[in-house]
């Protein structure tokens, strides 16, 4: 019973990080960021507003759910710091997804009461998404230790893949950092067109916000070719794992699919529905690249563990 509840509360606490994420891109491209002035926590000096200002709401929801997410990590980490004593990386997930949760709302609190600058913005984006990471790590070594002999994911993968994932990593969190970048640089329309860029095949000036989107779209291709090169040796040299290159496949999928949307975002000059489907993708992408990561470096010899 107590660990149906633990594996209840872990997709919930996931599923509520997630929700921040989606609602944190809806807060920015509803430019709802100050719907509640320069208060916090209060809302306009109000602990429920009165305002009929959407984006006051917006800005409200987007506490509130922050904060139910802040507390159902806290639960969690509680419950699993003693049960997760010899499981291989739950103590630091259970310490990053504190962490991250924390971190990610110190810096909305600070951006709205001190004002931040864009590069601070941007940065907030990527902790949420560490902070999403970290749970659905969390959740699925839940799932595992709670029920024998399950193993969610066996990835045997020799040191190069290995490496080769925590870099896939780095150069990810760079090209999300540039989106979000895009995004609070006021870059999303820098180029007007696709796959040009305002009818140039390079942007004229390079140092502009058309290039801020230019460098966006380098970096998301050479991520593309990338996972499309893993993929290929995925499928030569570990042809006995389906998990890892299904994984990859998925992962392959959401990037494609981040990026039609990236090209719609464009041609609709802004649409909210691609913008929040950008976010969406991104977030699921990091979240297996995460999954490969730690289910890669995991030593071979270590089983899970009934706790």
């Amino acid at each position: 019973m107590k660990d149906r509840i633990l594996k209840i509360l872990s997709i919930t606490g996931m599923l509520s990080v997630l929700i921040v994420v989606l609602m944190g891109a809806l807060v920015t491209n509803t430019g709802s960021a100050y719907g509640c002035g320069n208060n916090w926590p209060l809302c306009n000096g109000q602990v429920i507003p009165n305002a009929t200002a959407h984006q006051t709401w917006i800005e409200f929801s987007h506490r509130v759910v922050s904060g139910i997410a802040s507390i159902l990590v806290v639960i969690q980490a509680i419950w699993l710091w003693r049960r997760f004593k010899k499981v291989w990386g739950g103590r630091f997930l259970v310490i990053s997804s504190v962490f991250f949760i924390f971190l990610q709302a110190f810096l909305g609190m600070a951006a709205v009461v001190w004002g931040q600058s864009s590069v601070v913005l941007a940065l907030h984006f990527g902790i949420s998404l560490l902070s999403f990471a970290s749970m659905l790590l969390l959740t699925c070594l839940v799932f595992e230790t709670g029920t024998p002999h399950l193993n969610f994911f066996h990835l045997a993968v020799n040191r190069a893949m290995k490496w080769n994932f925590i870099l896939l990593g780095i150069f990810s969190y760079v090209l999300i950092y540039s989106g979000a970048f895009v995004r609070h640089t006021e870059s999303s329309l820098g180029c007007t067109d696709f796959p040009l860029c305002n009818g140039h095949l390079f942007p004229e000036p390079l140092i502009s916000k058309a290039g801020v989107q230019y460098l966006h779209r380098v970096l998301a291709l050479i991520l593309l070719l990338w996972l499309i090169g893993t993929l290929i040796v995925s499928f030569r040299r570990y042809h006995d794992q389906p998990q890892l290159y299904n994984i990859l496949i998925l992962s392959l999928i959401f990037v494609s699919l981040q990026a039609v949307s990236g090209v719609f975002i464009i041609v609709t000059k802004m649409n909210l529905l691609f913008l929040l489907l950008h976010a969406l993708f991104v977030t699921g992408y990091f979240g297996l690249l995460t999954v490969l990561i730690l289910f890669g470096w995991r030593p071979q010899s270590k089983t899970p563990e009934k706790v």
